[in-house]
């Protein structure tokens, strides 16, 4: 719920950056449009959802305590975000949690195996090029064309 108070607060609420883009094209619009109503449709009368579903469902989205409950998480969850605004200051920071592979690792092992050339002047990613175009040309040979696969079998040939 922080992130769902968090981000249109900053978004909608907080200083304008000026910035103006411009409409969107209608083809986005109405695929807006339309999943809203999706949206909607589906929060006021789940019932054609529920039938889709391989199980039966036996849940009542509507009773009295399953909507207090949820408003109750809702109102409480905004007012801590509302106590707390003093403590939530807008930061342009990149969180770095699973990407963090790809972000800082994986460049740093790329450029550790491509940095210094090993026997006969070649890089190891160069090698690994290598290997892999073999290993293409060995399924060619056995895939392609003139290949054994690609030739036509008698059906005894096969028991």
């Amino acid at each position: 719920l922080h992130a769902g108070i968090k981000f249109p607060w900053f978004v909608f609420f907080q200083k304008d950056s000026g910035l103006r883009p411009p409409d969107p094209p209608w083809t986005m619009r109405w695929a807006m449009i339309l999943l809203s109503f999706i949206c909607i449709g589906i929060g006021v009368y789940p019932a054609p959802l529920y039938a889709m579903l391989p199980f039966p469902v036996d849940f009542a989205p509507y009773t009295p305590s399953h909507v207090v409950s949820q408003l109750q998480l809702l109102l409480f969850s905004g007012l801590a975000f509302f106590l707390m605004l003093g403590w939530l200051k807008r930061t342009e920071t990149i969180t770095l949690d699973v990407d963090w592979l790809w972000r800082k690792l994986g460049p740093a092992i790329f450029r550790r195996l491509d940095g210094e050339p090993g026997e006969g002047g070649e890089t190891m990613v160069g090698r690994g090029r290598r290997a892999v175009e073999r290993a293409l040309q060995v399924i060619y040979q056995h895939n392609g064309p003139g290949g054994v696969l690609a030739r036509s079998w008698p059906t005894g040939a096969m028991a």
